[in-house]
């Protein structure tokens, strides 16, 4: 899609969005920071990759290029020495994901070439071309295919970390025939798992897969309603597929409908802050959740946008504008924004309006991600954190806020430098399908 960008590089608030990105960068790439020690240990040079990889094709810049795929390389060679984890975020399939489109990427930087080394080039293109035939991630596919089998209602079905994750992973390499056989394995263990109610259709995360904190409010599970970790995610992957021919289109779009029929089911009383809770518990009141991606109005209009560019219900539609109107006129005061990164901070929401904006034409979304972009910049503070970005954390849920440096994509400052990114240049940020905002091109 065309893409244009919101913050003009002549302005002032493009002007600093630009700093800031070159702060990010540099920050980064020389490791200026000091992280914690479970963060140390968990370090994702291929989120470095991503970064690296979109200045790369902004700038048009062949150094840029080369970290990304110096990182890309480190990271393939890290995994091969660490346990199989295989998630999207943090895992084997978070890896291939980012090795599958950056690779693409890349193949849109400029390569001079000398005339008087044109024929040595030739031969250097033919060796690429040979070496490119090699799948990287046929290891992977390999692995994950094996594993899917496994899959009950005791392992997570999310985006984060479950199968969400691994259909989003083999959705980004269609149409490979390991790619098929994945996005189709992983939709017949949502189908068998799925609970049909009066309502629709359903998932239910069983205490076993929530964390203490939660364990401890919902002792029987929950439902849940975050594009990270709940129902939305999954929506979002059943509409993907049913524009392709990998799952017969009546299973397909039979479950998607019961999924989306019973999420507006879920709509919260008139007058409340938020239209949806993080969760729902049969029997318990539910809660207003905050303006983000994670969890909430916002991601959750982001998918259906997309599921009513893929299906034509009227009804589902009119909600969506309803839901949209609500989120814009969210009061900043209210918002529940205390850091910057994508997952849940100020730079996560000026993403999702801008990503409206450009597939819409909504001029209010673009308005709303200026203000938004506006409140990330203001939380700069140069000298700290990660290029002066830093994440709030509460290592108890119920205990203080800490302020810690953060590199990473989700919840850290590489996702800010990339929203910048994709407020000031013309570069579509196509990574953002990682996050379920954006779907790959298929024809419906």
């Amino acid at each position: 899609m065309k893409w244009t960008p919101v913050l003009s590089r002549q302005s002032e608030l493009g002007a600093q969005a630009w700093d800031a990105i070159h702060s990010i960068a540099q920050a980064v790439l020389e490791k200026d920071y000091a992280l914690p020690a479970p963060q140390r240990r968990a370090s994702r040079s291929y989120e470095e990759a991503l970064l690296y990889g979109y200045l790369a094709a902004a700038l048009d810049d062949l150094e840029w290029a080369s970290r990304a795929t110096e990182c890309l390389n480190q990271a393939i060679d890290d995994v091969s020495q660490s346990a199989g984890y295989l998630g999207l975020f943090g895992g084997l399939t978070g890896l291939g994901w980012t090795v599958e489109h950056i690779s693409r990427l890349l193949e849109q930087v400029t390569v001079p070439v000398e005339e008087s080394d044109s024929e040595c080039a030739a031969d250097e293109s033919n060796q690429e071309e040979n070496e490119q035939e090699e799948d990287l991630n046929a290891d992977i596919d390999a692995v994950v295919l094996r594993w899917l089998p496994t899959v009950d209602a005791s392992k997570p079905y999310d985006l984060i970390s479950g199968l969400v994750g691994l259909g989003t992973y083999f959705l980004e390499r269609l149409p490979r025939e390991s790619a098929v056989q994945g996005v189709r394995a992983v939709f017949d263990k949502l189908e068998s798992l799925a609970q049909r109610v009066d309502g629709g259709t359903t998932w239910h995360s069983g205490p076993q897969l929530l964390p203490d904190w939660q364990r401890e409010q919902c002792p029987e599970g929950y439902y849940n309603l975050g594009v990270a970790h709940g129902i939305p995610g999954i929506i979002h992957f059943l509409s993907e597929v049913s524009v392709t021919d990998v799952v017969r289109q009546d299973r397909s779009k039979a479950l998607l409908e019961g999924a989306v029929n019973w999420l507006l089911a879920q709509q919260r009383p008139q007058g409340a802050i938020s239209h949806f809770s993080s969760w729902v518990v049969p029997g318990q009141e539910s809660t207003d959740s905050r303006l983000a991606w994670c969890y909430g109005d916002l991601g959750i209009l982001s998918v259906l946008l997309q599921v009513n560019r893929r299906v034509d219900r009227s009804d589902w539609q009119h909600f969506t504008r309803g839901l949209l109107n609500h989120c814009l006129a969210w009061p900043l005061d209210r918002a529940g924004i205390a850091d910057a990164p994508l997952c849940h901070g100020s730079a996560g929401v000026a993403h999702v309006f801008n990503r409206i904006y450009q597939a819409e034409g909504d001029r209010r979304c673009l308005e709303a991600a200026q203000l938004w972009y506006e409140q990330t910049l203001a939380m700069r503070k140069p000298g700290t954190g990660v290029g002066g970005f830093s994440s709030a954390t509460r290592p108890d849920p119920t205990g203080p806020t800490v302020w810690e440096a953060s590199p990473a994509f989700l919840d850290g400052a590489i996702g800010v430098a990339l929203a910048f990114l994709a407020a000031v240049t013309p570069i579509e940020p196509a990574w953002d399908r990682m996050l379920l905002l954006s779907g790959k091109p298929f024809s419906p």
